[in-house]
């Protein structure tokens, strides 16, 4: 099975909160600096990326923000028309269902519409040309989290399911054909060492069912160093340290113990994780709130490993 970097899709999906756009930012950006274009596509109109570079959003339309790198958000209405108009070639179609206030609201009820055109947009970026070439060497997607995202991965087959035949069954069915794809698509798992993100990333991992052979990574996010240089030696150090008259004292050793039973959770976390079979890597817990490009950056190291 091909790693991460000869994929031509990577999808990072992970519990809210537990650091899925950093990954995937960083895998971007990994990728970027061993000289592929990578193209790195938010999901429902988010636009938390350009940001980080210190770039503005061109919302829909790719924005350059480092060197083969750029990023472009995807908002369900514009993927939609984008959808109709590009894919199925039905202006007339469009402006009449799509545009129509009456029918509007029925057709955004379709189920699954908007997670298809979203993942229609990744297929199209995938297949686009520029110059006789491929555009990207690598669409990576900021998915949405761990239960939308599993929602997302089976919309194509939902519509096919859904119409049974024409022009959106047989789109429908392109798409699906690439994300069901292991050699082509890759699915990345992002969790941080607290329980319930961890039995939500278990979850996943049993729900996923066929798309379980997408997994090619799994990441633990916000790892700890030990508090203390001799793990060993700390129970004799700790006894000696509580005798100290100092006040601050007792309160810095309960926050000593704190991170060693947040540690001692991580070693669990990895056990449970490399369980799942797929590549591992882990990033460390950076002590800041506002993570930069340069952080960002220090993250493509690490996760070495799922490429």
């Amino acid at each position: 099975m091909p790693g991460l970097s000869d994929r031509r899709v990577v999808l990072v999906t992970g519990k809210g909160g537990v650091g899925k756009t950093t990954v995937a930012v960083s895998l971007a950006l990994a990728a970027a600096r061993r000289g592929k274009r990578v193209l790195l596509c938010e999901t429902q109109g988010a636009t938390r990326v350009p940001a980080l570079f210190g770039r503005p959003s061109k919302g829909y339309e790719p924005t350059q923000v480092a060197t083969n790198l750029s990023t472009l958000s995807i908002t369900p209405a514009e993927a939609i028309q984008e959808y109709v108009l590009l894919q199925l070639h039905f202006v007339r179609l469009y402006k009449m269902v799509f545009q129509n206030r009456v029918m509007g609201p029925f057709v955004d009820a379709v189920p699954g519409l908007h997670d298809l055109v979203q993942l229609g947009k990744v297929w199209f970026a995938e297949r686009e040309t520029e110059n006789g070439r491929q555009r990207w060497d690598l669409v990576v997607v900021d998915a949405p989290a761990t239960g939308h995202g599993l929602t997302m991965l089976g919309a194509p087959r939902a519509m096919m399911e859904l119409t049974r035949a024409g022009p959106f069954y047989e789109n429908a069915k392109q798409i699906a054909e690439l994300v069901e794809d292991p050699v082509r698509t890759g699915l990345v798992l992002v969790t941080t060492p607290e329980e319930m993100p961890l039995r939500e990333t278990e979850s996943l991992h049993q729900r996923l069912g066929a798309f379980r052979r997408l997994v090619a990574g799994v990441v633990l996010n916000e790892v700890h160093p030990l508090p203390v240089p001799d793990l060993e030696r700390w129970p004799e150090e700790r006894l000696r340290l509580s005798r100290s008259e100092d006040p601050a004292m007792i309160p810095t050793l309960r926050v000593i113990d704190a991170e060693l039973r947040a540690c001692a959770r991580q070693v669990d976390a990895r056990v449970r994780l490399r369980a799942l079979g797929a590549a591992y890597a882990e990033l460390p817990f950076l002590f800041r709130r506002d993570l930069g490009r340069a952080e960002l950056e220090s993250f493509t190291a690490p996760l070495g490993s799922l490429t």
